[in-house]
This record gives structure tokens, sequence and C-alpha cells, in this order.
């Protein structure tokens, strides 16, 4: 296995990130898949896959469970070829309805998560000859909503801390890049508890091109980044939600 590139995604138990996970198991990758809570749902992952995955608990907020991850990753592997940074959690809260403890949840989860990810990864990524950082966030950093502002913050902090480690990391020739995905149908408990076909047919014929994200276009992004022949893209937003940014 240790021939095989190596890709590790934060919170892809369910979700987008269990589609990337699952995408890049059909690539021949060796797929490191993450939880927090959901280890039930990361197993289902895994068999998925088959034998070139492994599932980890990971609390991307807490630096021990992070750095403990890497350090396995890294006696197993050797190395990290793909990081994606996707673990997240939203619960729509107003300013007035949001907690203290929810807001620093939302918000650190992302920024935090992204950090100290990133921190253990990087000595892994220095190995591969072409080490890509992927970081999944919205378009809330421009368009916000203001029933919404955890997230908003969240995802500011995660433009910004993208555009630092495209420059700190590029010495290294480790490309950092985000992806901007628009509303994805998952089988998140959000959308499980809100997602209507109603709603679904409601924010499809709000896109441009008429229909909402789905985990494979997410994962196929990833892909196109990871695979770039240039290996000169770097520091880039790129937007697979049918424009709906705009």
């Amino acid at each position: 296995m240790k021939d095989k590139k190596v890709i590790l995604i934060s919170g892809s138990s369910n979700g987008i990130g269990a589609g990337i996970a699952k995408y890049f198991g059909k690539l021949d990758y060796s797929v490191v898949v993450t939880y927090n809570q959901n280890k039930a749902d990361g197993e289902k992952v895994v068999k998925d896959i088959g034998s070139s995955s492994r599932l980890y608990k990971m609390d991307v907020q807490d630096e021990e469970s992070v750095k403990e991850v890497f350090l396995k990753v890294e006696e197993e592997f050797g190395k990290i070829d793909v990081l994606v940074n996707n673990a997240a959690v939203d619960w729509g809260m107003t300013f007035e309805s949001c907690t203290f403890k929810e807001w620093k949840e939302i918000t650190r989860t992302k920024i935090d998560g992204n950090f100290l990810c990133t921190k253990y990864a990087t000595p892994l990524l220095k190995k591969s000859d072409n080490g890509n950082i992927i970081i999944i966030m919205s378009s809330m950093f421009e368009s916000v909503d203001a029933d919404d502002p955890a997230y908003c913050v969240g995802t500011a902090g995660t433009v910004t801390f993208m555009k630092c480690t495209a420059k700190a990391l590029a010495k290294y020739k480790i490309r950092t890049n985000a992806i901007g995905a628009g509303e994805t149908k998952t089988n998140l408990k959000y959308w499980k508890d809100n997602g209507t076909d109603k709603l679904w047919e409601e924010l499809a014929s709000k896109n441009p091109l008429g229909r909402v994200t789905t985990p494979e276009d997410i994962a196929q992004a990833t892909q196109m980044i990871v695979e770039d022949k240039t290996k000169f893209m770097n520091g880039n937003i790129i937007y697979v939600n049918g424009g709906g940014h705009l």
C-alpha cells in the first residue's frame, strides 16, 4: 500500500467527505477516512472502498487527536499526497439564538481544524512529488447569510487561511486550493431533517444551471486540481456550484 498515492479527508464518514473518499478509492488511492462521532457511518465508507482504506477517529478541534492520527498515517503510509480539509458543522444559528459555545463549535471546526490538519500533514506532504491541500468551503464569505453568521465568519477565516497556506507552502511545491460548493445533496442529518423534495426543487430552480451540487461534483473537482499537469494551480477558489455564488 505504500506504493499508492495517499489521500486523507477530514470529516469523511458522511456527506461530501464520504463522496470524495469513495471517489478516490475508485482511483486506486489509499484512502484515510476520519470521523468524530459517526463511527458506524465511517465503517460503511471504508467497507465500500475496500482494503485500501483506513478509518481513524479525529476531532479537528483537538490538537492531540489530530497529531495522533497523522502519526498513525506516517507509520503506515509514510506520506500523504492529498489532504482534504472538509470537516465542518453548521446549524444555521442566528445572532440571537446562537450561544457562545455553538459559535465556537462552528467557527473553530473550520478555522482551527484547517490549521491543525494542515500543520500535522505538512511534513508528510513534503514527501510527495505532488503535494496538494484542498479546502472544502462555501461562498458564504461574500454572499453572507444573516441567519447563519458563525458559518459565514468561519468561511471567511477559511479563505484567508487558504491564501496564507498557498504562499507559505509553495516553497515545498505543496499547492493549496479551495473548492466552493453550493447546496449539496447529501445524507447529513441537517439535510435529512430539512431537505424535502420541494426544497431541493426550489434550490435547483434558483441555480443558473438548474440543479444542485452533488458530492461527485466536488470529488471530480478535487481530482482536476490534484491532476493538473502544470502543477501551477495555487491559491484559487474553484466554485463548483453552477454559478450559484453569482
